[in-house]
């Protein structure tokens, strides 16, 4: 960084990014669309994201940097509700695969219906250019956060 303000003004964005993060936490968490937490939402949205049907329990907690045990948790949560399904991996029976269900996609559709006005709300007065150039600051971020060396 060139200077101290160039510092605090970095520290200021990921307060806010902190902040952001955190209300909006517990706004879907209190009124739980489709009955989820935002972590488990989170799960979901991996798989929609990606467009992937399916992925090896342990990538999934790597993705989500957790602990293979504390996503084994969320994810036999959704499995109980039918949104996920596990198999043993091929390769090792050890490992999961996690699939998302054609419930669990409904799941995800439905979640993202009932907090769209709150989020119209939101980003009402917000052009859509800064929108996106925020997102492409973002994404820059967490690329970078993905790809450091103690990962």
């Amino acid at each position: 960084m060139n200077s101290q303000q160039d510092a605090r003004t970095v520290l200021h964005l990921f307060t806010e990014i902190a902040i952001v993060e955190h209300l909006l936490r517990n706004r879907y968490d209190r009124s739980s669309p489709a009955g989820m937490t935002t972590g488990q939402f989170g799960v979901l949205s991996h798989f929609i994201r990606n467009g992937r049907a399916e992925e090896k329990m342990a990538l999934l907690a790597w993705a989500f940097q957790d602990s293979d045990d504390y996503m084994a948790e969320k994810v036999a949560s959704l499995v109980q509700r039918g949104l996920l399904s596990t198999r043993p991996a091929d390769s090792d029976p050890a490992d999961l695969i996690v699939s998302i269900t054609d419930r669990g996609r409904a799941a995800h559709a439905e979640a993202l219906e009932a907090i769209a006005p709150e989020i119209e709300q939101l980003l009402e007065g917000i052009p859509m250019e800064d929108i996106k150039t925020s997102l492409k600051v973002v994404q820059d971020i967490r690329r970078t956060l993905d790809n450091l060396p103690d990962r």
